[in-house]
C-alpha cells in the first residue's frame, strides 16, 4: 500500500516513530578508516582520495582529487595565489602575470615597492587582508582548511548542512559550490545554528549537542530538550529551542565567558542553563519560529488527524525578558474554502516556515487533507500584520503544492521553498512527487517567478522535494528531502536560475548525505555569518 503525505509531516513522523534512526556503523555513512580516525575521502585536504595523500596549501580535495581552491590558478604544475603571489602576479608568470623583483611585493595582482591599501598586510612579500583572505587568515601563513573560507579573521564555513539519517554536519564552501568532509555529530541531527566559535546541532535523541566551528569535532557540554526538537535559534547570550511534542518554546542562556585568545573560545563546549520556556498546549505541534524584535513567532502545525483546531495558527511570544517568554497573541489562518480545495478534498491549513520582513510575518502554508495529509489545494504563503491582526493568503501558483521554508533574500524580496506532493511507501521513500521548487516574490507580495525542481527529461534521478534552505548573497542552499543532496539556485533580477540541479542545464547537485541505501534527509542548512 502506497501512503501520500506531506514530506514536513513524514520528517516529523520519522523523528517520532521507533526504528526510524539507523544504528551508527563503524565508521560514518561515506568516511573509510585510516589509522584510527574515521575520514571523508572525498573531500578531505589531508587524506584526499586514499589515506594518506594530502593536497597542498593552495589546493583543496573535491571528489577525491586534489584541485586549486578558489582565488588560485595552476600555473607550471603548482596552485598559485595570482592575487598576492611575487612569483606570478597578476597571473602566471608569462602567461599574464610576471615575477615581482626581489625589492618588490605583489599586492592585488600587482607588483609594488611596498603594500599600500589599508587593509593589507605583508606576510613574506605578499600584501593580503587577514580578516578575508583563505591563505593567511588571522594571521600569516593560516591557511583555512579544507572548503573554509575567512570570515573576519577566523576560517569556518559558508554553509553548513545536517544530515538527519546519516548523523553527520557537512560544510559547504558558497560560490564555488564545494562540499567540505563530513563530520559525525549526534545521532539524527535536525537543526543547527551557530554560537561563538561552536556549532549547536539539535539531535532527535533530545540532546542539544555542540561542535567545534573548526572541525565540527563534537564537545563535551550537552543540554535536555524536550521531545522531537525542531529548531534551535540563537540571540546571544540566549538560545531558543523549538520542541515539537512537547509543544514547547524553550529558552537557554549561555554562562560563563569566553577564554582569552588564541584559542578555542570555550574548549569545552558553551555551558548552557534552562532559565524558561512556554506552553503552547497538546497537540499544537510547533513546527518552525523567527525571531523579529522583542518577539517570537512560531507556527502551530497540529495534530490534522486528531486534533485539527490545535494547529493551523500562527502565535506569538513575547521574549523581551528571555526568562519570562509570554504568549500575546494568536492569528488563525484561513481554512476551508479560502484554500481554493481540489475536488473532493478538505483542506486545512498546515503551517511550517516562518519569516518576518519589514514589520510583516509570512508563514509558509501547507494545504493538507487531514485524512491522510495528501495536498488538498494549491500553495500559499500566509502574510500576517501583526499590528491589526489581519491575515492574507498570497497565491503561489499551481507548481507549488505543500509550500514548506520561507526566507527573505536580496531587494526585499522572499524565496519560498515548496516540497510538494509527495507519496512515501512504508520504508519513507519517495515514489513519485510532483508541485516541488521554489517560488521568488517580489516586495509586493506577487509572485515574480517560479522553478520547478524536476529529472531533466529524457533521464532519471532520485526524486527531488525542495525543503529548508539557507541564502548566501544571491544564492540559495536547498535541502533536498529524498536523496542527501543541496541544490542551488540563484536569483537573478526576477528570475531563477538553477545552478545545480537534477534539470537540464544544470550542474550535478552537491551529494552532502550520501547513504547506500533507503533515504537520506538533509533536515537543515544554515549559513555561517
Amino acid at each position: 500500500m502506497m501512503l501520500s503525505r506531506s514530506p514536513a509531516l513524514v520528517a516529523l513522523l520519522c523523528l517520532v516513530l521507533t526504528g526510524c534512526p539507523d544504528p551508527a556503523p563503524l565508521c560514518p555513512e561515506g568516511q573509510s578508516r585510516c589509522g584510527e580516525a574515521c575520514v571523508d575521502l572525498s573531500s578531505s585536504s589531508s587524506q584526499c582520495g586514499a589515506c594518506g595523500v594530502a593536497c597542498s596549501s593552495t589546493q583543496l580535495c573535491v571528489e577525491g582529487a586534489c584541485q586549486c581552491r578558489a582565488g588560485a590558478s595552476l600555473c607550471g604544475g603548482a596552485c598559485a595565489v595570482t592575487a598576492s603571489d611575487p612569483e606570478h602576479c597578476g597571473g602566471c608568470a608569462g602567461a599574464g602575470g610576471v615575477a615581482c623583483a626581489a625589492d618588490q611585493v605583489c599586492e592585488r595582482g600587482e607588483c609594488k615597492a611596498a603594500c599600500t591599501l589599508p587593509d593589507s598586510a605583508l606576510c613574506g612579500r605578499s600584501c593580503v587582508d587577514v580578516q578575508t583572505d583563505a591563505f593567511h587568515c588571522g594571521a600569516c601563513g593560516t591557511v583555512c582548511a579544507d572548503a573554509r573560507s575567512c570570515h573576519s579573521g577566523v576560517c569556518s564555513d559558508d554553509v553548513v548542512a545536517a544530515c538527519f539519517n546519516t548523523g553527520q554536519v557537512v560544510g559547504i564552501q558558497a560560490g564555488a559550490d564545494v562540499r567540505g568532509p563530513s563530520a559525525a555529530v549526534g545521532t539524527n541531527p535536525q537543526s543547527l545554528a551557530r554560537m561563538q566559535d561552536v556549532l549547536l546541532v539539535l539531535d532527535a535523541s533530545t540532546l542539544l549537542r555542540q561542535a567545534r566551528l573548526s572541525d565540527y569535532g563534537e564537545l563535551p557540554a550537552r543540554t535536555p530538550t524536550g521531545l522531537v526538537p525542531n529548531q534551535v535559534l540563537v540571540r546571544e547570550p540566549f538560545v531558543f529551542v523549538l520542541n515539537s511534542t512537547s509543544n514547547t518554546l524553550q529558552v537557554l542562556r549561555r554562562e560563563g565567558e569566553p577564554a582569552p585568545s588564541p584559542g578555542p573560545r570555550f574548549p569545552q563546549g558553551i555551558p548552557l542553563v534552562n532559565v524558561g520556556s512556554v506552553n503552547f498546549g497538546p497537540n499544537t505541534n510547533p513546527y518552525a519560529f523567527t525571531l523579529d524584535g522583542p518577539d517570537a513567532y512560531v507556527t502551530l502545525l497540529g495534530n490534522l488527524q486528531t486534533d485539527a483546531s490545535a494547529g493551523g495558527r500562527v502565535v506569538r511570544v513575547s521574549v523581551a525578558d528571555p526568562s519570562a517568554p509570554i504568549l500575546t497573541g494568536t492569528f488563525v489562518l484561513p481554512s476551508g474554502d479560502a484554500l481554493e480545495p481540489f475536488p473532493d478534498r478538505s483542506p486545512l491549513p498546515a503551517p511550517a516556515g516562518i519569516a518576518s520582513l519589514g514589520g510583516r510575518v509570512y508563514a509558509a502554508l501547507g494545504n493538507l487533507d487531514a485524512r491522510d495529509y495528501a495536498a488538498a489545494g494549491p500553495g500559499f504563503l500566509a502574510r500576517i500584520e501583526p499590528g491589526t491582526g489581519a491575515v492574507e493568503l498570497l497565491a503561489l501558483g499551481a507548481d507549488c503544492l505543500n509550500p514548506f521554508w520561507v526566507l527573505p533574500v536580496v531587494g526585499d524580496r522572499l524565496l519560498v521553498s515548496c516540497s510538494g506532493a509527495a507519496t512515501y511507501d512504508r520504508d519513507f521513500n519517495l515514489t513519485d512527487v510532483r508541485g516541488t521548487g521554489l517560488v521568488l516574490l517580489g516586495p509586493d507580495g506577487r509572485v515574480r517567478a517560479s522553478l520547478v525542481l524536476r529529472c531533466a527529461e529524457g533521464t532519471s534521478c532520485a526524486l527531488p522535494s525542495a525543503g529548508r534552505f539557507a541564502v548566501v548573497g544571491n544564492r540559495a542552499y536547498v535541502a533536498d528531502n529524498n536523496a542527501g543532496r543541496l541544490f542551488v539556485i540563484e536569483v537573478v533580477g526576477d528570475t531563477l536560475v538553477e545552478r545545480r540541479g537534477p534539470g537540464s542545464g544544470a550542474a550535478p547537485p552537491l551529494l552532502v548525505c550520501p547513504r547506500s541505501q533507503g533515504p537520506s534527509l538533509v533536515s537543515d542548512v544554515v549559513a555561517l555569518p
